[in-house]
């Protein structure tokens, strides 16, 4: 739901670059230690595998998904699918068991994954909006971080297992519980480094009672979608994937604070605290937080579980417009 780009602070680029910096040794140890059996591989080009992948090492972990993908698909496209993805035997074969060794995201050090994590700044999930995802601690006995979901599934791009822009921070409900196994890509799913659900998609209720009207019910979650009908497919893909109408449908409580709001205030409520306390000056965004406890800006959503929701339940209410 979260778009990672638009925080103008962060620097993505940056933080990729020094992700693959901090695990360059280690990785290209790796390929060297393997060399004399990789070379017996060729690409789709007939380069030899160990020499094309200390060539490209630093693009296939630091650039962005479309980039390595137009750059390297078509190179390892059949070699991977002979020899890694169509091996299934009970035990692997070499050439598997030395690209998982190579491209192993589970042994990074905690210093590493830490530095990846914290760089990122993020404290909520990019998925769902709904949790926090703080990174606390540095060190393995008291390390606690974000969930990592790959984005492009492990098995069939075994060599994007380490690769910067296919790792997302997640909570666990988003990537272990609701995605589990199930696939998503560019061409189907929004991607969080690339975009979010913005005014594409937003949250709504649908009453069925009057109680559900007063804030004392429990009505369905669902959303409603802009015209924006490439981007609203690939948006109604995560809604199914991260199964957000359910995730948000646990949220009867929230929702009905918010639904009581409307019988306690009215639709002016935000330009009558302005206009109530003109010594503070206050903006329409300041006035909503004073109001309602939460950021109202998109880039906000990043740091604040259920702004989102807060903010689109209110807009459907008419409860604000700013």
């Amino acid at each position: 739901m979260i778009n990672l780009a638009l925080n103008k602070n962060r620097d993505l680029k940056a933080i990729s670059a020094n992700f693959y910096y901090g695990i360059e040794k280690n990785i290209k140890s790796k390929i060297n230690k393997h060399s004399k059996f990789l070379n017996t591989f060729e690409t789709a080009s007939n380069h030899q595998l160990a020499k094309y992948l200390r060539a490209n090492i630093k693009e296939i972990i630091s650039s962005d998904l479309n980039t390595i993908l137009s750059a390297h698909e078509y190179e390892f496209k059949v070699l991977f699918q002979k020899e890694y993805i169509n091996d299934k035997p009970k035990k692997f074969s070499k050439f598997k068991i030395i690209i998982n060794e190579i491209f192993d995201y589970e042994s990074l050090s905690a210093k590493e994954a830490y530095s990846f994590t914290e760089a990122l700044g993020i404290n909520t999930c990019p998925y769902c909006n709904r949790n926090y995802i703080t990174t606390i601690g540095n060190d393995r006995a008291k390390f606690v971080r974000a969930d990592i979901d790959h984005f492009l599934p492990k098995y069939k791009y075994p060599y994007l297992r380490l690769s910067f822009y296919n790792l997302i921070p997640s909570c666990v409900t988003c990537n272990r519980n609701a995605k589990g196994r199930k696939e998503t890509s560019l061409e189907k799913n929004i991607h969080p480094y690339i975009e979010g659900f913005g005014n594409d998609a937003k949250l709504i209720h649908k009453p069925k009672t009057y109680l559900d009207l007063i804030g004392k019910g429990n009505p369905e979650m669902d959303f409603i979608f802009s015209d924006n009908k490439r981007k609203v497919e690939k948006i109604k893909g995560n809604i199914r994937v991260f199964r957000l109408k359910e995730q948000y449908s646990t949220h009867t409580k929230e929702l009905n604070q918010l639904l009581a709001l409307k019988e306690a205030f009215t639709e002016t409520y935000i330009d009558d605290l302005i206009a109530r306390y003109p010594k503070l000056k206050l903006t329409k965004e300041e006035a909503y937080y004073y109001a309602f406890g939460s950021i109202y800006s998109e880039v906000g959503d990043e740091s604040q579980p259920m702004s989102k929701f807060k903010r689109d339940i209110l807009e459907h209410i008419e409860m604000i417009s700013l």
